[in-house]
């Protein structure tokens, strides 16, 4: 029997972008959360400046500013930092495969190789325990669970908020099923429930 996730270590991250295209799009915001045996015991969060005035629509979604950017870091100087605080560990992130296309352009920009980690998605994973909620955004899960929205579309809030409903999930999972480890939900994610 593998290991349930309630009692084991994984991480919750969230990026913040300047637009979808991984391609032209850079990251502006990433965090992360470590989870252990159910409580969040550690958190990364860093602004990255990207190199350019980033687009009005992502400063009305997210509320960071050129301003706030200017004087922080590089992504050159936060990735390393973000990948010693991941280490090994399982990542979870809602809709987490477009962060993974970020992480791995910059991986392979700044180390020559892809970016391989175990990965969970929030996103697919409640489209599969609650088929009749009808919208899987953060803000409308985390409305279900009754978790407080106000900060949304921050990276360290988006990842705080993944890491209660996935606590959330795996609960449930527990209760009725009594599933909690990687390989059951990774079944799970990809529809062989």
């Amino acid at each position: 029997m593998w290991e349930n996730l309630l009692d084991s270590t994984f991480v919750v991250i969230d990026l913040e972008t300047t637009g979808f295209d991984v391609k032209r799009a850079e990251v502006i915001d990433i965090a992360a959360v470590r989870v252990e045996g159910g409580i969040i015991t550690e958190k990364f969060s860093s602004l990255v400046y990207p190199g350019f005035f980033i687009p009005d629509r992502i400063k009305e979604l997210t509320g960071i500013t050129n301003a706030m950017l200017i004087g922080q870091p590089s992504i050159e100087e936060v990735f390393p930092r973000f990948l010693e605080f991941i280490g090994d560990n399982i990542l979870v992130g809602h809709f987490i495969e477009q962060d993974i296309k970020f992480l791995n352009k910059y991986s392979k920009q700044l180390y020559g190789k892809k970016f391989k980690r175990q990965t969970l998605c929030t996103l697919k994973l409640s489209k599969k325990l609650f088929p009749n909620l009808g919208k899987y955004s953060l803000k409308n899960l985390s409305d279900f669970f009754g978790y407080e929205t106000n900060g949304i579309h921050r990276a360290l809030k988006d990842a705080e908020l993944t890491a209660k409903i996935f606590l959330k999930m795996l609960s449930h999972l527990w209760n009725q099923y009594g599933l909690g480890d990687y390989y059951s939900l990774k079944r799970l994610e990809k529809g062989r429930f």
